[in-house]
């Protein structure tokens, strides 16, 4: 289909422009932005090293215990400082609740046994799901074993693994605020990769509609069963990004291409519920009471319904990856894009029987229709 008056007019509701940011680098710099696991495990090193070298050099009952300073280093070092912040003292807090549950349990008149190593895990793993301990609460059993069975129940030995996996954290947080991460790249793959499995489930959709038989929808969300968990990924990705950017100086350097990643993850977001929907109307069968599929999208209304989804499905391949040097084209000039696919939606709906106002209708009754459905299926008979 040919690009008209409408066309031409049209553009994305959001226009990306290309983030300042962003510049063409070397092969390598490239690599190195990409797999921000390899800073992080440089990071993660000189934290260890340090909190090693200052860990042998204290007195008392740390001096026993040194390891467990570059232990501490490591579990703070994380992609975003605010998480360092957070998992360090959440794992110190675990080591301290596991600590005391293996002093309090080496107090009880029991052998130092299996009955004791029984009741050190019970209220241990037990407390390990306390919410404010979060990811860090598989750490309270740990702390406690070795707390009864390396430390002997002494409170000095719990000070002492509390005390220098605490002074780790804070080299790790501290080399963490001085080589701040900015995990961007990651979350600029998630985004695209979710936005090309949205493309190929719309592309798919549209091939189905040739078929004479169509799937339902049952199949349908079993066979992308993947898509809810791809669409998590880009969420968790694009929301550690906005916390490793709080209180990064290198964030305000990559500003644009932050703000252009939200931008991405947007449409894709939305598009995947536009999915959802579309393959519950079209694959479970049945319009209303008196007419199905077959019998509304007839002759020319699929045709165009199956050329609208496959001009979605380009223009959403071809839009901008956030931070690339990928521009967009205007409308006029591209056949895969946002002005294209409302050309083909708008001839969709001028073939179709009905006007607007029967559209909003129709839309509301559907909605509704599904809520009680959806109530029944819960609903329990006597």
């Amino acid at each position: 289909m040919t690009a008209g008056p409408r066309a031409a007019g049209r553009r994305w509701r959001v226009r990306i422009a290309l983030p300042r940011d962003v510049t063409r680098v070397s092969w390598w710099r490239e690599q190195w932005r990409r797999n921000p696991r390899w800073a992080l495990a440089i990071r993660a090193a000189v934290a260890a090293a340090l909190a090693w070298a200052v860990a042998g050099v204290l007195p008392g009952p740390a001096a026993d215990f040194p390891y467990y300073a570059p232990f501490g280093a490591v579990i703070a070092t994380t992609f975003t400082l605010a998480g360092s912040v957070r998992e360090s003292v959440q794992s110190v807090g675990a080591i301290v609740v596991g600590g005391v549950v293996g002093w309090v349990v080496d107090l009880l008149p029991v052998t130092s046994g299996p009955l004791a190593v029984g009741l050190v895990v019970v209220p241990s793993v037990l407390l390990a799901g306390w919410h404010r301990l979060g990811a860090m609460g598989g750490w309270v059993p740990t702390a406690a074993l070795f707390t009864l069975i390396i430390g002997h129940g002494e409170a000095t030995y719990v000070g002492a693994y509390a005390g220098l996996t605490l002074l780790g954290a804070v080299i790790g947080v501290g080399v963490n605020a001085v080589l701040p991460p900015l995990p961007l790249a990651p979350a600029q793959a998630a985004v695209g990769a979710f936005r090309r499995t949205v493309a190929a489930d719309l592309g798919e959709i549209a091939e189905l509609l040739d078929q004479d038989e169509l799937p339902t929808y049952a199949d349908w969300e079993r066979e992308h069963a993947g898509s809810p968990r791809e669409r998590a990924r880009m969420h968790a990705a694009v929301a550690e990004v906005g916390e490793a950017a709080h209180r990064n100086r290198r964030a305000r350097r990559y500003s644009g291409s932050i703000e252009a990643l939200r931008y991405e993850a947007t449409t894709p977001d939305r598009l995947a519920l536009v999915v959802s929907d579309l393959a519950d109307l079209l694959f479970n069968g049945v319009v209303s009471e008196t007419a199905t599929l077959d019998e509304t999208l007839t002759g020319d209304v699929r045709d165009r319904i199956r050329e609208a989804l496959r001009t979605l499905s380009a223009a959403l391949e071809n839009t901008t990856v956030a931070g690339t040097a990928e521009a967009h084209l205007d409308g006029e000039d591209n056949p895969m894009s946002s002005a294209h696919a409302a050309d083909a939606v708008d001839d969709a709906r001028r073939l179709a029987p009905r006007r607007d106002e029967q559209l909003l209708v129709d839309g509301i009754l559907i909605s509704l229709k599904r809520a009680v459905d959806s109530l029944a299926e819960i609903e329990r008979t006597e």
